[in-house]
């Protein structure tokens, strides 16, 4: 196992635009049955001994487990390669310097703050459950501890935003200087509290728009564009997603964690209360296992990769090969798609845009 992804399947409450699989209300017995049983599924899935070149703990919400119970999940997990990086999500209401200095103590080399917006009008309509003064006082406590890396995430395009709103989010996030930075346009996903509300997700101009005015004012702050939605100073790019978007390997262990290895998937079932009781018995938690055909799995690692501002065209000996660079040609003379030396590849501008149209053109 190179890459281990942690599922925490819990949230304080749950946010107006979130379609994430997490649980909120959890009580404090189920978040100490959580750590208590992950090394479970560890050991059931072969791996408890591996060294892994990156951890991520993502959710859900990690940092809801407070410092004793994240410091406790992190000592069950695999001991870490040398260099490794081991990354945790945090709520910006969850951040203390108790929480910040535990993180330090117990390896992590890198938080992803979930800021979302410098606005507080923006936050309470969101359905955060923290103001723009506490994101200020997390990234602080942070920097104080001595985390190496701070990345932020921000939502842009978000309706009904009065004009400049996103311009000044966008600065007072720069201005704190962080190592990496997300930026994600809304989106508003069937059955969330936006959607039941009868919310109207962004045009795709306007979300188009929102993005390009944060490419240029990160750019402009010396952040390179690295993949479709995020930003980073040299050498702060996230390695475990980075890992993921060029199509290595990786085991996740929690509920709703998906795992990829060879030419098999696994993404475990949803439910926490599943997922304990069965390893309570002593058996992996439900999951759906899936083999794929080795086309398939080409296909799937070569889509997830034109995500990235440089990737690796098609080995032309590859069964595949000589179909994608020609399709590759087509979107070249569309504007779409540009080489660039030694068999790489990038997306354009105008590519980026319609994305999901190009990778179905090259899976």
């Amino acid at each position: 196992m190179k890459n281990l992804y942690v599922h925490v399947p819990f949230c304080v409450s749950k946010c107006r635009y979130c379609a994430f699989a997490s649980e909120a209300g959890a009580g404090a017995e189920d978040l100490r049955d959580f750590v208590r049983l992950l090394p479970r599924e560890l050991a059931l899935r072969g791996v408890a001994d591996d060294r892994p070149a990156t951890i991520y703990l993502g959710g859900g919400t990690p940092s809801i487990l407070g410092p004793e119970g994240i410091a406790a999940l992190l000592g069950s997990l695999p001991s870490p390669a040398p260099g490794a990086e081991v990354s945790v999500e945090v709520n910006p209401g969850d951040a203390t310097p108790a929480l910040a200095a535990t993180l330090r103590a117990a390896g992590v080399t890198r938080v992803s703050v979930g800021a979302q917006s410098f606005s507080d009008r923006a936050l309470a309509w969101l359905g955060r459950r923290h103001d723009a003064a506490r994101i200020r006082e997390a990234f602080a406590s942070f920097r104080a501890a001595g985390i190496p890396s701070i990345s932020l995430d921000l939502i842009a395009a978000i309706p009904g935003a009065p004009p400049g709103e996103f311009a000044a989010s966008l600065r007072e996030a720069i201005a704190l200087a962080p190592d990496h930075a997300s930026v994600y346009p809304l989106s508003v996903e069937p059955g969330t509290p936006l959607a039941r509300a009868g919310v109207a997700p962004p045009s795709g101009e306007e979300a188009l728009a929102a993005v390009a005015e944060a490419e240029a004012a990160l750019a402009a702050a010396g952040y390179a564009r690295y993949e479709i939605s995020n930003y980073a100073r040299p050498g702060s790019e996230c390695r475990h997603n980075l890992a993921v978007w060029r199509g290595e390997d990786y085991t996740g262990v929690g509920p709703a964690a998906h795992s990829r290895k060879g030419f098999a998937r696994r993404a475990n079932a949803p439910s926490f209360a599943a997922w304990r009781a069965a390893l309570e018995a002593g058996r992996l938690p439900p999951a759906e296992v899936e083999d794929l055909s080795p086309d398939a799995d080409d296909s799937e690692r070569f889509a997830t990769r034109i995500r990235l501002a440089r990737w690796r065209g098609p080995d032309p000996a590859a069964p595949s090969g000589r179909r994608r660079l020609a399709a590759l040609a087509a979107l070249a003379r569309e504007g779409l798609a540009a080489p660039l030396g030694g068999g790489d590849w990038t997306l354009t501008a105008r590519g980026r845009e319609v994305a999901d149209s190009v990778m179905a053109e090259l899976a």
